[in-house]
Parts: structure tokens; sequence; C-alpha cells
């Protein structure tokens, strides 16, 4: 890499950091501040899923009628609509006017969508593997990790005559993507960005296993999201804990997890793909059963730990290996289908976990134990299709090569 590469990449990385820790600083929160307005645990489902299917939408339309693009100049756009929306957040709470909250709220989210969609490919025009990828989700994961034990730690206390509420912390979380908008605007715009996209879909699902990877993909974000697509309340109601103490719990959960991904993309990945799949998912499928079995509140803390835990390791076999299948020149496009698609998984995902939620612990967890046994086999199908592959063309190079 030259010289613009290398202060690119860390002006991304940087940016993630900022743009994490301004998300981890409310996001959690928001669903709280639902509640305290006396909204409808159900309808508080179908306010996060409207902001992921909204998302999902847009962002189909995005690969459909855009066929060139510049991915930076798109950033620092949405970058900069994102920050009205979030003191139209503020402003909604100040004068508790509940509407405009909730829309700068559902419009934030989608901004947040496009951020995560473009982020990959703007890396993968200058560095791609599987390292890569994994080293940028964790630097997301942990910098929002960070935020929400700050907003743990802040919430309710008293600051030079003030008590820290959620618009404080909504306050604070502005002033860190605005750090994330400064950095977004020095990174140098560079031929590498200025890639064409007239990548039809029918050739971009030509490979069987990206088509069938990302039928995998949209069952695990339903999988994860039936049952900890709303966490935070998740705890509040179930583990009566307070928010604070639920943040705080959720955060540590999240903070080990993150040392464990990073150990296991260092060091502890296994050399045989299905034993990888069945640490991560299996171990999930395991807590859910117990949780099924003994629906108390040790046990649903047991499982939430073990899930949080899991989810941020080997994120370079499960999901790493067949994003970089995709050729640079592709890649805008696949990850505009990837992203969408998830999106609505979770959209799907938080509307049964709010129409399971007050039905008790057993129908939340017993709806999403189905979706991870469907996740786990796909997984091991997708490996098995990619160890054929390689045994019948040892040579065979994929365009991420």
């Amino acid at each position: 890499m030259d010289s613009n590469d290398k202060k690119n990449i860390r002006l991304i990385f940087l940016y993630l950091a900022f743009y994490g820790f301004s998300i981890g600083l409310m996001s959690e929160f928001f669903q709280l501040w639902l509640k305290v307005q006396n909204i409808a645990i159900s309808n508080i489902g179908l306010i996060i899923a409207s902001a992921s299917f909204l998302g999902g939408i847009l962002i189909i339309l995005i690969t459909k009628y855009l066929r060139s693009i510049n991915e930076l100049i798109i950033i620092k756009i949405v970058f900069s609509i994102k920050i009205l929306f979030l003191v139209g957040m503020a402003l909604g709470y100040c004068y508790a006017i509940k509407w405009l909250s909730i829309f700068c709220y559902i419009m934030d989210s989608i901004s947040n969508n496009i951020i995560a969609l473009i982020t990959y490919p703007l890396i993968s025009y200058i560095l791609k593997n599987e390292k890569i990828y994994s080293k940028r989700k964790l630097i997301e994961y942990s910098a929002k990790d960070a935020g929400i034990l700050l907003s743990s730690f802040l919430i309710g206390k008293k600051f030079i005559c003030v008590i820290l509420d959620y618009n404080s912390l909504l306050i604070l979380s502005i002033i860190f993507a605005l750090c994330a908008v400064f950095l977004v605007f020095r990174i140098k715009n560079t031929e590498k960005f200025n890639q064409k996209q007239k990548v039809k879909l029918k050739n971009l699902f030509k490979d069987k296993i990206l088509l069938i990877y990302l039928i995998y993909f949209f069952i695990g974000q339903m999988a994860y999201s039936t049952a900890l697509g709303m966490q935070l309340l998740l705890i509040v109601n179930y583990a009566n804990f307070s928010a604070s103490k639920a943040a705080l719990f959720i955060v540590i959960c999240g903070i080990i997890g993150d040392v464990f991904g990073y150990i296991t993309l260092k060091k502890l990945t296994p050399k045989n793909d299905y034993l990888t799949i069945l640490i991560k998912f299996g171990s999930r499928f395991f807590v859910y059963l117990l949780i099924l079995i003994i629906p108390i509140k040790e046990v649903l803390l047991g499982g939430v730990f073990v899930s949080l835990f899991v989810s941020r390791a080997y994120e370079n076999k499960t999901d790493g290996v067949y994003i970089n299948r995709c050729s640079r020149d592709k890649m805008f496009t696949f990850s505009n289908i990837r992203y969408s698609i998830g999106y609505i998984g979770k959209a799907l995902g938080v509307l049964l976990c709010g129409f399971t939620f007050t039905l008790g612990l057993r129908y939340i967890f017993g709806v999403s134990i189905i979706f991870i046994l469907i996740q786990i086999l796909m997984a091991l199908y997708l490996i098995k299709l990619r160890k054929t592959e390689e045994f019948k063309s040892p040579e065979i190079r994929h365009d991420s090569q």
C-alpha cells in the first residue's frame, strides 16, 4: 500500500471507533425511552423492525438504480444527514414531541444501515482479506461496547446540578458522531473509490455458494433478533435489573466477547471449519435450549452471556470467507444485497420478539431455537460445498484471490 492508502485505512478505522462509540452511548437505551413513554412492547418491536425493514428496502433501491457510485461520497453525505436526525431526536425528547423522536430514530437507524453497508466495500478497495473483515467488525463492536459502558455509569448520575438522562446521552452521542464526520471528510478520494457498478444480479448469483450464503445469513439474523432483538428490555423485564445494571451486564459480555474474538482471530480458530461452526452456533443452541427447559433468571443471564460472548468470534469463517469470494467490482452490489436481506431478517426477528415478549421466555427462545437449528444446518452445508469445490478443483481461484 502507498502512503495515501495507509492513511485512508487508519482514518476509516478511526471513524469506525468514534462512530461505534456514538452508537453505543444511546442505541440500547432508546428501547427504554420508548417504554417510559408508555408505548407497548409489541409496538416498540414494530418501531425497531420498521427501521430495519425500511433500511433494507432503501438498500435494494440503491442497488437497482445506482450503476455508477463513489462510496466515499455517499458515506460523507449519509454521515452529514445522520447528524440532523440525531439533533431531531434530541429536540423531540426535550419538547416532548414523541412522533419527532420516533421518526428521527427510524431515519437515523436507516442512516446507520447505509454506513454499515458501505464501510467494508470502502476498506476492500484498499485491502481485502478475512482478517481485515474481522478486524473492522471488532473495532466497531469494541467501540460500541465502550459507549454502552460509559452510558451505564452516567445514566441517572448528577453532574453540575444536572441529572444525566437519556437526552444527555444523546447529546454525547452527537458529539462523537461529529468527530466521526470530521474523520470521514479527511479521507482522501482516490481512483480506487471510483468503481463502476454495472453488475447484473443474475451474474452475481451464478455462484451457488453465495446464493445459499445469503439465505443462511437471512435465517441467522432472524435467529439472533427473535431472542435478543430487544436485549436490554429482556434483561430489565425478566432479570429485574435496573437500566444501568442491564447495560453494564451487556457491555461486560460484549467486552469479554471482543477479547475472545481477538484471540480466536489470532490463535484459536480451529483448522476444522465444521468445529468452528459448532463452537459458535452450537453453544448458542444449547443455552437457548436450557432456557426453554429452565426459564429462570440465572439461566437467562447465562444464555445471554454465552450468546453475546460467541457473537464476536469466528466472523472470518462464518461470513468473511463468503463475502471475500466477490471481486472488488462486485463487492458493493453484493454487500447491498447481503445487508438488505439481513435487515429484513432482523426486522422479522424483532417483530417476533415483540409479539412473544409478554408470553414468556419459553416463547421468545423457543421460536429462536428453530431458526438457530436451521442456521447451523445451512452453515455446515455451505462448508461441505466449499470443501467439495476445493476437492474437485484444488487450483481454483475465486474472485477474491
